[in-house]
């Protein structure tokens, strides 16, 4: 008796499953090598994906280890569908160990803007501005003196949470080969104490930074697309003992 072949509609849904999951195999996987960030990412799909990563510093504190130059990186989340600041500071040290200067690069995303959409760059309207500026060693060595006498080499607040529509600063740093993490949310005291006009004096950003306002984290009336704020799904980031939790800092957290 010839073997009988499945109906024409069995087919297509056998079909349909390998096809989706070969999409969610390839989604998985895609989230898997993006979970990890070395930078920020200037696409929003990415960035959704490496974003605790690089906050947290994930990729400093894998990395960190004596004999490597220090580097910092700053958050400044000023309502996170409005404005988020980054700065990534890598020093530079002379053949006698010195500090001799340094690289910051800031990076800047606001809404998007839809003017800036063009054929070869469809995703521009969501891109950041980026800037870079060089710094000597003088400039650098006041720049670091600044963030410490604010308050942003102490010990990670542990337990704090970070709402995305407040204002907040995080700074990780791999300062003489030991990771270390801080934060600080307005209004808190230590966050005012912290906020570094000098900072944003020599980012050379040509987009000006937005200054703190009272904000309300959990407004009592949403829009009905899922719970969006201003087009934005609300998140907590939570400050563990070394960094964020969440993040893989290869048991360093």
């Amino acid at each position: 008796m010839p073997e009988m072949m499945p109906a024409p509609s069995t087919i297509g849904r056998s079909r349909g499953r390998r096809r989706a999951a070969v999409i969610v195999a390839a989604v998985a996987a895609a989230i898997t090598a993006g979970c990890t960030a070395s930078g920020p990412a200037g696409d929003p799909i990415t960035r959704s994906f490496t974003w605790f990563d690089y906050v947290g510093g994930g990729n400093l504190a894998r990395s960190c280890a004596p004999g490597i130059p220090d580097r910092y990186r700053l958050v400044y989340n000023a309502v996170f569908p409005e404005q988020v600041r980054t700065y990534d500071l890598v020093t530079r040290e002379d053949n006698r160990g010195r500090l001799s200067g340094s690289t910051l690069v800031t990076t800047v995303w606001e809404r998007a803007n839809l003017a800036k959409i063009t054929a070869s760059r469809p995703g521009a309207p969501w891109g950041p501005t980026e800037s870079r500026t060089e710094l000597g060693a003088a400039q650098t060595a006041a720049l670091i003196d600044r963030l410490a006498a604010g308050g942003g080499f102490r010990p990670a607040p542990a337990g704090e949470r970070l709402h995305s529509l407040g204002f907040y600063w995080t700074v990780a740093r791999c300062q003489d080969g030991r990771f270390g993490f801080w934060a600080a949310e307005a209004p808190d005291p230590a966050f005012t104490a912290f906020h570094p006009q000098m900072l944003f004096s020599i980012d050379g950003n040509p987009v000006p930074p937005r200054e703190p306002r009272p904000v309300v984290t959990n407004p009592p009336i949403r829009s009905q697309d899922g719970g969006l704020v201003d087009g934005h799904q609300p998140f907590e980031l939570t400050v563990s003992k070394n960094g964020l939790v969440g993040v893989d800092y290869d048991g360093r957290n």
